[in-house]
């Protein structure tokens, strides 16, 4: 077996490599494909629009980072489906504010719904 190892180990040696690199590149391949999916800004920003109850249904709003903070007049008018298929992965209801969850594209569709 020893005999084996020693006379095959650079065969052992560069497939491992081999694997290695097969390995990483999937892992990056699969990482910059699940990146570029989504709904473009602009239109997320229309969607969001109609799933909020409309522009004229938010008193406040502001931006941190990937989440977006709206003060409404009536919560009641917020479409949660809607919310999920405009490009929102998470949101949070607290009585009359709703936070949106939005990786990667918040300040974008932030500039798309208020102008900022």
């Amino acid at each position: 077996m020893n005999d084996f190892l020693i006379t095959n180990l650079w065969w052992i040696v560069l497939l491992a490599i081999v694997v290695l690199a097969g390995g990483a590149f999937l892992i990056y391949f699969l990482v910059r494909s699940k990146k570029g999916k989504g709904v473009p800004a602009k239109e997320a920003s229309e969607a969001l629009v109609g799933a909020i109850g409309g522009m004229e249904n938010v008193i406040d709003h502001s931006l941190a980072g990937s989440r977006i903070t709206l003060r409404l007049k009536d919560d009641g008018k917020v479409e949660e489906q809607r919310l999920r298929s405009s490009g929102v992965t998470g949101f949070i209801r607290m009585s009359d504010r709703l936070v949106l969850v939005i990786p990667e594209k918040a300040s974008e569709v932030y500039r798309e719904l208020f102008g900022e």
